[in-house]
């Protein structure tokens, strides 16, 4: 018996069963991965730069043959490992070499490992290419700002508020990206949905908030700049390039950070977004 299960899931039969770090490090410069579990279940989040195949979605393999070579390893996952493993073995067959997540997203979420949510929480931002809406705000300090001041330097846009779990969770994050951008070249500016202006200053204050705060009066539901920029969740996040267009929306820093950084973003953090009740908008 020994032998047989080393035989099923040796290289010479070309399917690897990774461990969640081992996977992880397998992707982490780019490789081909794939989410078999259904659209719905994808939506929900996936591993940063799966694409979806659905195992059971009855044409399983002719979509992965217009996605990929037989000569390409696909590294593949699905919920809990069940649908990926038998996946796997299908796509043996076909001659791909496959690597196979143990445990599936499940495992993946629950060793803390980053998941890509902006395919839910993002589709109402505006898509790449698309001129940003003007929009005019005063600063902590009681100053009017326009989004148009900035032009001529690529400005990192965030949508956010003091009470969001989240939002207070990223700061670090975007303290580290502001320290890390060139000042020169790159604007930061923070537009806050707090209740209260006092909050905000007092925030701001305690946590040494860096680039131009700004705040919207007229709060997260009824904010006309929200709207604009269609934000239905915070945090989210532009980056603009020097002329006034989207270089990209999300509702992940990571991303952004990447896309400073000129790296196609493979890697993020995990965690979830905001209910109803705390930052949707």
């Amino acid at each position: 018996m020994a032998i047989s299960l080393i035989s099923l899931f040796s290289c010479s039969n070309r399917i690897e069963h990774l461990s969640v770090d081992k996977f992880a490090a397998a992707i982490a410069d780019g490789a081909h991965i794939v989410d078999v579990r259904t659209p719905e279940e994808f939506a929900e989040g996936s591993i940063p730069g799966a694409v979806n195949v659905d195992w059971e979605g009855g044409d399983f393999l002719n979509g992965i043959d217009i996605l990929f070579d037989s000569s390409d390893s696909l590294y593949i996952y699905c919920r809990s490992g069940r649908r990926s493993a038998a996946a796997a073995k299908a796509l043996r067959k076909e001659g791909y070499k496959v690597y196979n997540l143990l445990g599936g997203i499940e495992a993946w979420t629950k060793a803390g490992k980053n998941i890509d949510q902006d395919f839910k929480y993002a589709a109402s931002l505006l898509p790449a290419g698309a001129p940003v809406p003007g929009f005019e705000l005063n600063d902590i300090e009681g100053n009017p700002v326009n989004i148009s001041d900035f032009r001529g330097k690529s400005v990192v846009l965030v949508f956010w508020a003091s009470w969001c779990p989240d939002c207070r969770a990223e700061v670090p994050e975007l303290k580290e990206m502001y320290a890390a951008a060139d000042s020169e070249k790159v604007q930061f500016v923070s537009v806050s949905f707090d209740r209260e202006f006092d909050a905000l200053c007092s925030f701001a204050a305690e946590n040494e908030l860096p680039g131009v705060q700004l705040f919207d009066p007229a709060g997260k539901k009824d904010s006309k700049v929200a709207a604009d920029y269609g934000v239905k969740w915070i945090p989210s996040l532009y980056l603009i390039d020097p002329d006034g267009k989207v270089v990209l929306s999300t509702v992940m820093a990571w991303k952004v950070a990447a896309a400073l950084d000129g790296k196609v973003p493979v890697q993020g953090r995990s965690g979830q977004l905001c209910s109803d009740e705390s930052c949707a908008i």
